[in-house]
């Protein structure tokens, strides 16, 4: 029962920690950093998903695995970072501060249709798909 109340209580610190960042990207899988630019990213069959302030907020993009075709997915004035394929592809689930707070958020891997799958006042983050 002691070692289940640490537990309890070490997570609650670690979620307080993150709480306190206003604009912290966590790490999906591979991180790059250029005097310009942070990406984050991860992949799916033939797409690179990746995060970048290349125009001043921290935005998500698209591109083929050879580095054509960019394309930023999403455009609002707050954070969005943590791209996540579904398994098939087609979708991409997301974290963003739009909402006030970290919530998570799923689109088309076009970029449309971005839908808010949480909403609560605590933070959501590090979405993921199960096969």
């Amino acid at each position: 029962m002691r070692h289940k109340l640490r537990l309890f209580n070490l997570i609650l610190i670690v979620v307080f920690i993150f709480s306190l960042t206003a604009c912290t990207i966590p790490k999906t899988v591979t991180e790059t950093t250029t005097a310009e630019t942070t990406i984050i990213e991860t992949t799916a069959k033939d797409k690179i998903a990746f995060v970048s302030d290349r125009d001043g907020n921290f935005e998500i993009y698209i591109m083929n695995v050879d580095g054509s075709e960019q394309t930023r997915l999403t455009d609002n004035l707050d954070c969005d970072w943590a791209p996540s394929f579904s398994p098939d592809g087609s979708k991409i689930a997301f974290a963003s501060y739009r909402d006030g707070n970290g919530e998570i958020y799923i689109m088309n891997v076009d970029g449309s249709e971005q839908v808010n799958l949480t909403n609560n006042p605590a933070n959501d983050y590090y979405p993921s798909f199960l096969p």
